[in-house]
């Protein structure tokens, strides 16, 4: 919404419109003004900041590999401690056992960490900040 939505609403209006209909019609574009600032958009969930704390902690070029190494080293590092919410990483059964807020020892397979690894990348990307190339003169 715009933020001048009201305003226009209000000129667009015709003066024979009654006050409580115009009163009626610009709370509900208020009201729909607040509601578009609530949205967000989706949230990552636990297992995707999981993912993207390790993927930092392994550093570039953000590898599978690297990310495996990382949650073998929680693993070996706190065993089931309760610090580390990596619990196991089996590499013949290609799962990872991790102990999430509401999933106590849930099993995730490959992929999803490989899907969740596409998307850290792509954040931790958007956060390495290239310096601007010098000007020829």
């Amino acid at each position: 919404m715009l933020p001048d939505a009201t305003g226009r609403l209000f000129e667009l209006l015709p003066d024979s419109c009654p006050e409580a209909e115009r009163e009626a019609l610009l709370g509900l574009v208020r009201l729909g003004a607040a509601f578009r600032r609530q949205q967000r958009g989706k949230r990552p969930g636990a297992l995707a900041r999981l993912v993207l704390a390790r993927a930092r902690r392994a550093g570039p070029p953000y590898s599978f590999a690297q990310l495996l190494d990382v949650l073998e080293d929680d693993v070996a590092q706190y065993g089931s401690d309760a610090r580390s919410p990596v619990d196991q990483v089996n590499r013949v059964r290609e799962t990872v056992t991790v102990c999430l807020p509401r999933q106590d020892g849930r099993e995730v397979p490959f992929a999803t960490l490989r899907r969740h690894l596409t998307g850290a990348k792509k954040i931790l990307k958007s956060e390495i900040r290239t310096p601007p190339k010098p000007r020829k003169r």
